[in-house]
């Protein structure tokens, strides 16, 4: 209920911004593409409402060092799905860095020694 909360809250005060800025009246649904609402549906689904719940609910039962790691590997991963997904070049810098984040965030993950 929390994260659908909030979600709703954002929800409406960016279309309260919109309207202020005069946005609906710049847009028509004939220049979106079926392709762009599929992608829309798509980050609605899977973007806000599994990944912000995951990440809720991983907020209460691990700590916050382990769910904040999160925000190093997203990135990995997006660059893994569009190399993977739509042929996007993956370079040898991407790689590399790419191994860096996830080493740090295994080094961040793991259980100490003592």
């Amino acid at each position: 209920m929390n994260a659908a909360l909030q979600m709703l809250c954002g929800g409406v005060a960016l279309s309260l911004l919109s309207v202020a800025h005069g946005e609906p009246a710049r847009f028509h649904f004939a220049q979106v593409s079926m392709q762009s609402w599929l992608s829309l549906l798509y980050l609605i689904v899977f973007g806000s409402w599994i990944a912000f719940s995951a990440y809720v609910w991983l907020l209460k039962v691990s700590t916050p060092a382990r769910v904040a790691t999160y925000a190093y590997v997203n990135p990995v991963i997006a660059v893994l799905l569009g190399h993977l997904l739509l042929g996007e070049a993956l370079g040898v810098r991407a790689v590399w860095a790419a191994a860096i984040i996830l080493a740090g965030v295994i080094i961040t993950t793991l259980p100490k020694r003592e």
